[in-house]
């Protein structure tokens, strides 16, 4: 904030850049989940609504990592050349970003749409002979049970081992990074 109380320029392109970045992940995961869900038979459409739950748990733990971890081991791992260190060392330092779009924006999308992937198999159950109202208790019940379970369970997790979960993602990130070619002097 400037001292006139106004957010600074900086803090208004971040709220915009995560508001389109919510938009976009947003249509795309939907529109790829409801393909998938009401083309797919139950069993598919409950392995679909797993997968959306551990993506949700999964990056809840790692933006808590990020944001529990402090810079300075992965000063020294960069020093050393330790793979992943830079890359780690990145995500710390961005940590309230890395957390909001981890924790907040994935975190929240993989909600909604776990929700709407839920009522796809709720449809399931009734035309199994389930009565709506039991089949669609059960699958919310289900679905919020194992998220908030998953996710208080993650974050002890990361907690308590913050520093090699940010290295591992440090070094997926490594990985698909860009790779640096030497080229050789050539002398004539």
């Amino acid at each position: 904030m400037s001292k006139k109380g106004k957010p600074k320029p900086s803090q208004q392109r971040w709220v915009l850049t995560v508001v389109c970045l919510s938009f976009g992940l947003s249509v795309v995961m939907s529109l790829l989940t409801s393909l998938f869900v009401e083309s797919a038979g139950l069993f598919v459409a409950l392995m679909a609504l797993l997968v959306l739950v551990s993506v949700g748990i999964l990056t809840d733990a790692v933006g808590t990592a990020v944001t529990s971890a402090v810079e300075q081991p992965f000063i020294s791992m960069a020093a050393k050349r330790i793979r992943g260190a830079k890359q780690a060392l990145y995500l710390v330092r961005r940590a309230e970003r890395v957390s909001s779009i981890l924790n907040d924006v994935v975190g929240d999308i993989v909600g909604i749409i776990s929700g709407s992937a839920g009522s796809v198999i709720a449809v399931y159950l009734v035309s199994l002979g389930v009565q709506s109202a039991i089949a669609s208790m059960l699958i919310t019940a289900f679905t919020s049970a194992f998220m908030i379970g998953g996710k208080a369970y993650g974050k002890g997790i990361a907690i308590a081992k913050s520093e090699e979960i940010v290295l591992y993602v440090g070094r997926v990130m490594a990985l698909f990074g860009k790779k640096k070619t030497r080229s050789k002097n050539k002398t004539a």
